[in-house]
């Protein structure tokens, strides 16, 4: 336990510093921008943190002790209208809504996400490296206004997002993931198969309805931007 301590104590410094470049080097807050960007930051902080708290909306249990995850969407939508950094900031923040949902209701697999090295780790790798692929996308108009391709990124970005968390599940608890995902019954069937069947039809259904939500509603953002 202490070595998954330390682990986290230099995470957890890593995330406070990048999350202090953030803040410190978007020049656009001392510019006459501030007020603007501000008032969006708060807006996706806050539907983060109504989706992640209110019960069955951003995190649905399909049964008990498992839930499917939608906070993600938020998350992806800011980093593919304002990069890495940003969706660094608003991962953090999904990060925090999930370690608190967590609190609330620790049954199941949902207990593994009270310890903070868990949910708020990859949720905030998860959200840079989506503004970061957006940004390198940003740079060719065709496929950063192509709806298909945004929402193939967005399929795979949630993909990522279910291998990131459980990388870090097994990194930090890998005998307890291996006794989930390979738990046998009372009659000495695995139940892997269902298990994994579980999580691969979760995974699916998230990231299709990322790759409907994000290109539809950061299409409409970025043109309701330029009419402006």
């Amino acid at each position: 336990m202490d070595t998954r301590r330390l682990i986290f104590g230099i995470l957890f410094a890593c995330i406070v510093a990048l999350l202090l470049v953030v803040l410190n080097a978007d020049k656009r807050y001392s510019r006459g921008a501030s007020s603007h960007q501000m008032a969006v930051d708060s807006f996706f902080l806050a539907l983060i943190f109504v989706m992640g708290l209110v019960p069955q909306f951003g995190y649905i249990t399909i049964f008990p002790g498992f839930s499917l995850t939608l906070v993600h969407i938020p998350v992806l939508i800011g980093a593919y209208l304002y990069g890495p950094k940003k969706g660094a900031l608003y991962g953090f923040f999904f990060g925090l809504t999930s370690f608190l949902a967590a609190l609330l209701q620790p049954v199941g697999f949902n207990g593994f996400f009270v310890y903070p090295w868990v949910s708020i780790p990859s949720r905030v790798l998860f959200g840079f490296l989506a503004g970061l692929i957006f940004l390198l996308e940003r740079k060719n108009t065709k496929i950063y206004t192509n709806g298909f391709a945004i929402g193939a990124t967005s399929f795979v970005l949630t993909c990522v997002h279910t291998v990131l968390v459980f990388l870090d599940l097994y990194v930090f608890f890998p005998s307890e993931t291996k006794a989930f995902l390979f738990a046998n019954t009372t009659l000495g069937t695995s139940l892997v198969v269902l298990v994994l069947g579980f999580l691969a039809i979760g995974m699916a259904g998230e990231a299709t309805l990322a790759s409907i939500v994000v290109p539809v509603t950061g299409k409409s953002v970025l043109r309701f931007a330029r009419n402006k």
